[in-house]
């Protein structure tokens, strides 16, 4: 089973007070947080074997260096993309002490579902709601505490992009320990069944667990078949039969069911912890956005930014007003003159 305090005693005496790994689905503000965590010097780098780039930094946390890696964008620990694949080799294969999952509370149901997945593969978890100000601003409101109650992770709101929430993460990973009262998410009877199975056969010892392992093994991914095969030996055999034999079974409505049953998870955690106004508010910014994508107001709106902004600020502030005080009235008129008598 997967242990997540399996690199507390490690951490204590390296080098390194340990490894930070950084979540989620693409545009939450995963970069700004890295940025903020670990300051300007980072390594971007290709992930071995790939195209796909990842960035690693360090950051000094109440005097403890820690590796921060800003991981690919992914939208489920069951991978499609070749940047999904990567983000979940790093959680695989890099073992992370504290793993970041960061959202964007404006789109928090849609986005717990991968939540969900990674509470289920035992990895340490802490869950950023991130972009709290737009939430707030739109009349959007989130319960952190009972969120944090029901989901039994660390939860804390954020909007990283105003250096909001950045002390409260700092300080949730140092104290990072093992919550081993993590949420149990059950599924129906069937489904519950199913991964039992699988997983009672399994006798490798995995990073995640194995009631992960198998509910992959059973979404037919093959990249996880492949590590499971390894650690199994000649065990994997009777696995393999196993889930061909439930795949087969319930091949018309495995992943439909699945997926149903995890929307249905997140409108339970929900309940109680979101709410929004009955008239959403708009904020000013979607107002403009709006209106620069119509051909009626997009095109006077287009016409206005080329003449103030590139013809009158760059070009004629610019060009011409700053131009001719540095050149003619500081340098012509007031340095050169100084310089020339003083050399």
């Amino acid at each position: 089973m997967a242990n997540c305090c399996n690199k507390q005693s490690e951490a204590s005496i390296g080098v390194s007070a340990g490894k930070v790994a950084l979540v989620g689905n693409p545009n939450v503000g995963k970069s700004v947080l890295f940025n903020a965590l670990t300051g300007a010097y980072v390594t971007v780098s290709n992930y071995p074997g790939t195209s796909v780039e990842v960035s690693r930094g360090n950051a000094v946390i109440s005097g403890q260096q820690w590796e921060v890696i800003d991981t690919p964008g992914m939208y489920s620990v069951h991978t499609i993309t070749e940047e999904e694949r990567v983000a979940r080799e790093i959680l695989l294969h890099e073992t992370p002490d504290v793993v970041l999952h960061v959202l964007d509370a404006r789109n928090l149901e849609r986005m717990l579902a991968m939540t969900i997945q990674l509470i289920e593969a035992g990895l340490p978890v802490i869950l950023i709601v991130n972009i709290m100000d737009e939430a707030e601003r739109m009349g959007l409101s989130i319960d952190l505490q009972l969120l944090q109650q029901k989901l039994g992770i660390p939860v804390i709101g954020a909007a990283t992009a105003r250096q909001r929430g950045i002390d409260e993460i700092r300080a949730a990973i140092t104290s990072y320990r093992c919550h081993c009262r993590q949420q149990s998410f059950e599924y129906s009877r069937l489904l519950e069944r199913d991964i039992s199975e699988v997983a009672g056969l399994m006798k490798g010892e995995y990073i995640i667990s194995r009631r992960a392992l198998a509910l992959l093994l059973l979404q037919q991914d093959d990249e996880i078949a492949g590590l499971v095969s390894q650690r199994e030996g000649g065990g994997y055999d009777v696995i393999s039969e196993k889930v061909r034999e439930i795949a087969f079974d319930r091949r018309e409505s495995f992943h439909l069911d699945l997926s149903l049953e995890r929307k249905e998870m997140v409108r339970r955690i929900i309940n109680g912890v979101f709410s929004a106004p009955e008239k959403r508010v708009v904020t000013m910014a979607e107002r403009l956005s709006g209106l620069a994508v119509r051909p009626l107001t997009g095109v006077p709106l287009l016409l206005i930014v080329l003449y103030f902004g590139l013809y009158q600020f760059v070009g004629v502030f610019g060009a011409g007003t700053v131009v001719d005080l540095l050149e003619k009235q500081i340098f012509v008129e007031l340095f050169n003159p100084w310089i020339s008598a003083t050399v």
